[in-house]
C-alpha cells in the first residue's frame, strides 16, 4: 500500500513540476533573432505587481532588436494593451537584463517577446 500511495505522489509531484513554461516556451521569436539567446528569466511580485526580468545575449554581430513584454492573468488571458515595441542595441558578446514591470495587479504571469527591429 505505501508502495502505491508513493507512486501516486511522486506521479502528481512530477505533473505539478512540469507545468511551469520553459523560458523557450515563455518567449515569442519574430523576424532574424536567432542570434540572440535567452539566458535567463525571473519574476516576483512587489507591491502587488509582477516584475519580470529576461536576460538576453548576443552571439553574433552588433544587433538591433526590439522586444515587449506580454501580461497574463491567472487563466492565461491578457490583462494589459498591447505594449509599444521598445529597441535595445546588443554587441557582439554582450548581455543585457531588461526589465518590465505589469501595469495591472491582475498579471500573474508574463510572455516576451523578440523582434528583428526593422
Amino acid at each position: 500500500m505505501k508502495k502505491y500511495l508513493t507512486i501516486i505522489l511522486t506521479t502528481l509531484a512530477l505533473a505539478a513540476c512540469s507545468s511551469n513554461p520553459s523560458m523557450k516556451e515563455m518567449t515569442v521569436r519574430m523576424g532574424d533573432t536567432d542570434s540572440i539567446q535567452i539566458t535567463d528569466m525571473r519574476s516576483i511580485t512587489r507591491n502587488g505587481a509582477l516584475t519580470a526580468q529576461v536576460t538576453i545575449q548576443n552571439d553574433s554581430k552588433s544587433n538591433l532588436v526590439a522586444y515587449r513584454f506580454k501580461w497574463l492573468g491567472q487563466n492565461g488571458m491578457t490583462v494589459a494593451d498591447e505594449e509599444a515595441w521598445k529597441p535595445v542595441t546588443i554587441g557582439k558578446g554582450q548581455t543585457t537584463v531588461i526589465m518590465g514591470i505589469a501595469p495591472t495587479p491582475d498579471a500573474t504571469d508574463f510572455r516576451f517577446e523578440l523582434n528583428q527591429y526593422k
